[in-house]
């Protein structure tokens, strides 16, 4: 027995992450039907979901949308809170892709809710991080700021130091568009901090990026 016809998931799974998104996606069709006549409710969320993942990588946004609403659809069905949370938000990250920053807001705000009950920081903190980042772009600094500090409200572990480093790169930005100088410019430190304990390179470039500005 092959390794697709044992555990066809996996076997879609490695189509997606090597970029075979047409293959991974038939096999995630298949995968649906099959779970569907088992009612297998959760595996067809969960393909539903990484289909949503391909088409948004081919920019197909509104088969990707599709796709996660019918992953919202499952997960509700049965209860995954940690599923539905996760749903909102990619549906929110697409929207915001397509320039739709309150849409993109009000998604994240429902994943946040599901989010804390299936007491689920990584999920939180992204959310709070993706609306942090629209209301920087609608220049809704001070909004941006208050969504950013309930980021860091949270006991913050080492595994959350990756997305902390974006809260505060992200509060950086809204404390300089106030016009608080020194506080964004220790909020870039903060973010530059995080980041490499973390391994997050691209916001290390961007935090000595903005305090190079700073101190031009």
């Amino acid at each position: 027995m092959s390794d697709l016809d044992s555990n066809p998931m996996i076997e879609a799974n490695k189509y997606l992450n090597y970029g075979n998104y047409e293959n991974a996606i038939e096999l995630y069709k298949r995968i649906i039907k099959d779970s569907l006549k088992n009612e297998s409710k959760k595996e067809a969320a969960m393909a539903y979901h990484n289909m949503g993942i391909a088409y948004d990588k081919q920019k197909k946004y509104d088969m990707a949308i599709q796709c996660f609403e019918k992953a919202l659809e499952y997960h509700k069905k049965i209860n995954n809170y940690r599923g539905v949370s996760w749903s909102y938000f990619s549906i929110g990250l697409i929207l915001g892709q397509l320039n739709k920053y309150d849409d993109m807001i009000e998604f994240n705000k429902k994943a946040i809710d599901f989010a804390k009950k299936a007491e689920d920081n990584e999920i939180l903190l992204k959310s709070y991080n993706v609306i942090g980042h629209a209301f920087i772009q609608l220049k809704k600094y001070s909004d941006s700021l208050s969504c950013l500090n309930k980021a860091l409200d949270f006991n913050i572990s080492p595994e959350e130091f990756y997305n902390i480093s974006e809260t505060y790169y992200l509060r950086g930005i809204s404390l300089e568009n106030m016009d608080f100088r020194k506080e964004a410019i220790e909020s870039f430190t903060l973010a530059i901090d995080y980041a490499a304990k973390s391994g997050n390179e691209r916001i290390i470039a961007l935090a000595f990026s903005k305090i190079s500005e700073f101190q031009a």
